[in-house]
């Protein structure tokens, strides 16, 4: 069984935080909205049929193990989406630290964007010192329309344009590390619950053949 479980969560860490890697890296590389439209929801959905598939009897499960069960199907997708996110948003920072340009730029609009199912968002437009619009959107939480602020921007055009200074990205791939951990935590449950589970149903459906009596000897 040990065995079993060590395969189960060797394959599930390699496939999760494998498609979480690869999908901030994918992101990062295209900078794409629709590609971040696509992506979360997709992942979610994936991280949490992946993690049924790894322990088929989850209705089965009693007491606090049933507790354990409700954790795994909250945290894990969710850690897949921070895991995500984190290393996408790493990766933007530490491509600015490295060659981005910082300059003047000035407020255009500030407003608010519905959300959805999420609260309202408070953004701002810039401009450069031309007129020209830059790029994205930058956090409006203290900005106000005519105000005059510091930015980093990519000479390149592809990263959206940033309020202040970035930084090497370290503390967004530190999260990234632990929501991976705590993503991890809970792999190595489900893998061991999932071959325990394989295990007794192939022993319930494959019983020992029971003994004759007249094939005890005396």
């Amino acid at each position: 069984m040990l065995g079993l479980a060590a395969l189960f969560f060797v394959g599930s860490t390699v496939v999760f935080l494998g498609l979480e890697g690869g999908g901030g890296i994918l992101l990062h590389v295209t900078q794409s909205v629709w590609l971040d439209l696509l992506v979360y929801p997709v992942l979610y959905v994936l991280a949490f049929l992946l993690l049924a598939l790894m322990v088929p009897n989850m209705e089965e499960f009693e007491g606090w193990s049933k507790g354990w069960v409700v954790l795994a199907m909250i945290l894990v997708p969710i850690a897949a989406l921070v895991v995500t996110y984190q290393t996408y948003s790493g990766l933007d920072h530490r491509a600015l630290h490295a060659r981005g340009r910082q300059e003047r730029a000035t407020v255009t609009d500030v407003y608010w964007v519905d959300g959805g199912a999420d609260p309202p968002a408070h953004v701002a437009e810039l401009a450069d010192p031309s007129g020209q619009p830059l790029p994205g959107t930058v956090s409006g939480d203290g900005l106000k329309a005519g105000q005059t602020v510091t930015v980093t921007v990519d000479p390149r055009g592809k990263i959206p344009v940033l309020l202040g200074t970035p930084s090497t990205g370290s503390g967004k791939f530190r999260t990234a590390g632990i929501a991976a951990g705590v993503e991890i935590l809970f792999l190595a449950w489900a893998a061991y619950r999932g071959a325990a589970d394989r295990l007794a149903t192939k022993t319930t459906d494959n019983p020992k053949p029971r003994q004759r009596p007249d094939d005890v000897r005396t």
